[in-house]
């Protein structure tokens, strides 16, 4: 063991000397994570230029809802005239109209409110207004169908009336709304493990070769089995460095905070993840036995376990040939556990999960121990 420790201790301090690999592991998951930082914004705030000509209590009643509405538009309140000039100048996506007569037309179930929508621009973003306006009219005759009711939930099996005259029996399965952000930031860390285990556990063993430490440790009178094992025990030491201190910080100000009994999943969940990531890293640095190639092939090879993984949605919600791919791909089984460790009630589905992760990861490491030794053999 104590050649485990020496060994594991020697790569720990060799990668807290090396600032360039760790800059090249954090800041592709860093930056992935900003860009989702700005999708999240840019999702939820669509300029919108609302007009409400009516002067009745139901009329500035529906243009409070739409105004209140802050997860799905940018309102901007405008006459008529600055409206269509907004418009056709693109700096709105949209015109909302409440119209004088809306009091009048309500009485006999006439009522309409206008929509002047530039659908051009990108029919995502237009669907995102024609479903968060929708919204907003069912909460005038239904308040518990708008964004009020979604955060005051759950309404279990409670039978709504609402304006479309078909009841709805709401069963929400979990008592708190998660946002995208939130829901977006398990694979971000699922991506920081990724590259931070794998990218550093093998540009330190491409080095290896480079400095021709490989044959020095290939002459060490010390069991091989010893000093493999010493490198992966030092790979997940110097990925827990980063990884730990996250973990903590995003407990501690609550950016995470699964259900109760749901913290030994999730860290064994975590720990199975880290174990894969460093031993894909050390067969990589094996295979390729350059720090640039290493940093070049492990940063792709990152990108499409993230978005292959449902980096940017759920797996499901992907195309067919997508979520067959995936299949194959541990980390989406790593960010369905993970989402559903912290953000479900139960853990419906996570043992397989987890015996999927767990499995690479005895897989990974196996084949890195092994080539790892053939390497040794070859430079001795």
């Amino acid at each position: 063991m104590r050649t485990v420790w020496g060994v594991a201790r020697h790569e720990l301090i060799l990668w807290l000397r090396s600032p360039g690999a760790i800059a090249a592991a954090l800041l592709p998951a860093l930056g992935m994570g900003l860009l989702v930082a700005l999708m999240t914004v840019s999702i939820g705030w669509q300029p919108l230029a609302l007009v409400v000509e009516g002067q009745g209590e139901m009329a500035v009643r529906m243009g409070h809802l739409i105004d209140a509405d802050e997860e799905a538009y940018k309102v901007m309140a405008m006459d008529r005239a600055a409206a269509d000039r907004a418009l056709r100048e693109q700096r709105v996506a949209a015109v909302v109209i409440v119209p004088a007569d809306f009091d009048a037309r309500i009485a006999t179930s006439d009522a309409r409110v206008e929509l002047y929508l530039n659908n051009v621009v990108d029919v995502d973003l237009g669907d995102d207004i024609r479903r968060a306006l929708t919204r907003s009219l069912a909460e005038l005759d239904a308040p518990q169908l708008g964004v009020l009711g979604e955060r005051q939930g759950p309404s279990h099996g409670l039978v709504l009336d609402n304006p479309f005259r078909v009841a709805i029996a709401e069963k929400d399965l979990r008592e708190t709304d998660v946002s995208f952000f939130e829901y977006q930031m398990i694979p971000i860390a699922v991506l920081i493990v990724i590259c931070v285990g794998m990218l550093g556990t093998s540009m330190l063993t491409a080095r290896d070769f480079e400095q021709r430490t490989a044959k020095l440790l290939a002459l060490c009178p010390t069991a091989r089995g010893w000093l493999i094992a010493g490198k992966l025990v030092g790979g997940v030491f110097m990925t827990l460095t980063v990884v730990a201190p996250l973990l903590g910080l995003a407990a501690w100000l609550r950016w995470i905070a699964p259900p109760p009994g749901h913290w030994p999943a999730l860290l064994a969940l975590l720990g199975a993840l880290v174990v894969l990531a460093v031993g894909a890293g050390l067969v990589l640095g094996i295979w390729l036995r350059n720090a640039r190639l290493v940093a070049m092939v492990g940063l792709n090879l990152a990108a499409y376990l993230f978005f292959l993984g449902g980096g940017f949605t759920t797996v499901p919600f992907l195309p067919a040939w997508i979520q067959t791919a995936s299949r194959f791909i541990p980390t989406s089984y790593a960010i369905e556990g993970l989402r559903q460790a912290l953000f479900y009630p139960d853990l419906v589905g996570f043992g397989r999960d987890l015996l999927v992760v767990a499995g690479c990861a005895a897989a990974a490491l196996v084949a890195g121990g092994l080539a790892l030794g053939r390497a040794w053999r070859r430079a001795w």
